[in-house]
């Protein structure tokens, strides 16, 4: 078993943990036991926590498809790149808070990220817009793709006794949210993530 073992099956098997237990549930300890070896093997593969958590970040990233074929509407490309780091925020809801905490600190992930600069300056995009689109781009998305993994989007289902229904609050006191409590529950998340992405592709377009 241990000659077997590689850095991608390492990597592989914490994001496993995190996802069926929960970031506090990765020990090195119950990583091993998961591969089924001492845990002091594993420090031939991530020479430490950082390390490992920074490859579970890789892993993630890694997930996130960025188009090949730059020769087409940037803007679609860039809402190719962000559906897909949703959905990778959907895959691991419980990993991704890493990614939002932790810088990319592996070739892999950097490669990701070189990629889509490709694209924004491929594009036509100037140094400056292209830095300011991607940096917008990905906080909006990183944001709402938290928000929406970890329950804190207001109105989120579903809605138990810890979670903040707005139906609730008094008109008096809160007349905006209790003019909007139905449409914040009912909200379309998918609709409103689109929307939110067109509304800064139209601002970058017009600010080129």
């Amino acid at each position: 078993m241990r000659d077997r073992l590689s850095r991608r099956r390492v990597l592989e098997a914490a994001l496993r943990i995190v996802d069926s237990e929960g970031l506090t549930a990765l020990t090195m300890r119950r990583l091993g036991r998961e591969l089924g070896v001492e845990a002091m093997s594993l420090y031939r593969h991530v020479p430490n926590k950082d390390a490992l958590l920074d490859g579970i970040v890789e892993l993630i990233v890694l997930e996130i498809e960025v188009p090949a074929d730059v020769d087409g509407d940037w803007k679609e490309a860039a809402r190719q790149i962000v559906r897909s780091y949703r959905r990778a925020a959907h895959s691991h809801p419980n990993a991704f808070p890493l990614v939002t905490m932790r810088p990319l600190n592996t070739p892999e992930g950097l490669r990701r990220l070189d990629a889509t600069f490709e694209i924004l300056r491929r594009a036509g995009l100037d140094e400056p817009t292209a830095i300011v689109a991607f940096r917008t781009l990905a906080s909006y998305t990183r944001g709402f793709a938290l928000e929406e993994v970890t329950g804190r989007a207001i109105g989120a289902e579903p809605l138990g006794s810890d979670r903040l229904d707005p139906r609730a609050l008094p008109a008096d006191e809160f007349p905006r949210l209790a003019e909007l409590a139905p449409r914040l529950v009912a909200a379309d998340r998918d609709a409103e993530f689109e929307r939110g992405v067109d509304l800064i592709l139209t601002g970058l377009e017009a600010g080129q």
